[in-house]
């Protein structure tokens, strides 16, 4: 078992994108992986009079020990929120499981009495607890999503393989990862380790997750126009929903023009005008 050190202070966990401005913050919850940093081209197009905070998981820096918990990384970034924030509203954004924690979150928050705007959820799934994969596809999905944000996709084949012909523990597989041909050579079997302790208990976190109730302020979900369709059941827990398109896939909504256009529509969003669910026709469009 791992010793950890004392946990340094939650507020560590804030990590700012973009300081500057004097408008309500947009606060960017992480995905699975537990950085904060693939918002920062995000931030960057928000233009320089957006605050733009980032929430980097415990355990990404190696310092503290993973979270497994959906309700208990809200808590902590509730909390850790309020002290780095501590009046006015901010805005609350979360792409895959940061969406879960970013709706949990958008509720405490709410009944702390702290005026919360702009809810995003980023292609992010509805919550549906239900048992956790085999570990090898777990271990899968992990170098798949490493895999994507680094722009290395045509490596799946050999993933795949690597996953399918697995027979020993995680060190041992890490290290036969760091021979993929075109696998950066930073991204050793020791930090993969450190990586992967952090993913697979936030995929612990999102298949135990159920939402305690509904959040009645406005919601945005930004779905991924090739990602799988999804069931009804955010509109149920948010029934202020409007539901927005952005072309590409999960990954690739980050990058070039799906990214730009991802910002635009936040951007108006923010400035009050994009409608929040009044209508069906803004339920359900698809921005280009």
């Amino acid at each position: 078992m791992t010793d950890f050190p004392a946990p340094l202070s939650d507020a560590d966990l804030i990590v700012p994108l973009n300081p500057s401005g004097a408008a309500a913050p947009l606060v960017c919850v992480h995905a699975s992986a537990g950085s904060a940093y693939p918002y920062l081209p995000l931030a960057q197009l928000l233009g320089a009079d957006q605050p733009v905070l980032g929430i980097e998981a415990p355990g990404f820096d190696g310092e503290q020990a993973p979270v497994s918990s959906v309700p208990d990384l809200s808590a902590r970034y509730a909390a850790a929120l309020r002290e780095a924030v501590p009046g006015g509203a901010v805005h609350l954004l979360g792409w895959s499981l940061g969406g879960l924690i970013t709706f949990d979150m958008a509720r405490r928050l709410a009944g702390a009495g702290v005026e919360v705007g702009r809810v995003f959820l980023v292609d992010s799934s509805p919550p549906h607890p239900y048992p956790m994969p085999p570990e090898s596809e777990t271990a899968g999905r992990f170098l798949h999503d490493i895999a994507a944000s680094l722009g290395l996709g045509d490596l799946r084949v050999e993933i795949d393989a690597l996953v399918a012909g697995r027979d020993g523990g995680t060190d041992a597989f890490f290290r036969e990862v760091q021979h993929l041909g075109a696998w950066p050579s930073e991204l050793d079997a020791r930090l993969l380790g450190e990586r992967y302790a952090v993913f697979h208990a936030h995929t612990l976190a999102a298949h135990t997750y159920e939402p305690p109730g509904r959040y009645d302020g406005p919601v945005w979900h930004l779905l991924a126009s090739k990602s799988p369709p999804q069931d009804g059941r955010w509109a149920e827990l948010a029934p202020d929903l409007t539901e927005h398109t952005v072309p590409g896939d999960h990954h690739s909504i980050w990058y070039g023009d799906s990214l730009r256009r991802l910002a635009a529509l936040i951007r108006s969003a923010l400035a009050g005008s994009v409608p929040g669910g009044e209508t069906e026709a803004h339920r359900n469009s698809t921005f280009q």
